[in-house]
């Protein structure tokens, strides 16, 4: 997390390479971003390609993971600490069923 003070957002294998994960480094990288999401402390921002030299994209898109507090804000995200759980789903579901009106509740279920 010490990383994303001094970085907006980062892809994932800049991440790994800054964080000191790979070859004779830290282990589990994998883990400890699943761990990070699972707890919101960092949501994937987007998918986008790597450039090369000459900036052209290439490859397979690659996630770029941000704090939420850089998406939503800190206010909007603090607001919801004291949020007990069963209300946030029902926020979260209320949310989604306002995007999808062609969803059913059980695959909204599914999804969360």
């Amino acid at each position: 997390m010490e990383l994303f003070v001094s970085h907006e957002e980062l892809f994932s294998f800049e991440a790994k390479e800054l964080g000191g994960f790979g070859k004779g480094g830290e282990k589990n990288f994998q883990g400890i971003m699943t761990q990070l999401q699972m707890k919101t402390y960092l949501v994937v921002r987007d998918f986008r390609y790597r450039r090369n030299k000459r900036g052209e994209e290439y490859g397979m898109s690659v996630a770029v993971y941000t704090p939420p507090e850089r998406i939503f804000g800190y206010d909007t995200v603090s607001a919801a600490y004291s949020e007990k759980p069963a209300a946030s789903r029902e926020r979260i579901v209320k949310r989604l069923m306002e995007l999808y009106p062609h969803a059913s509740e059980k695959n909204i279920n599914k999804l969360i």
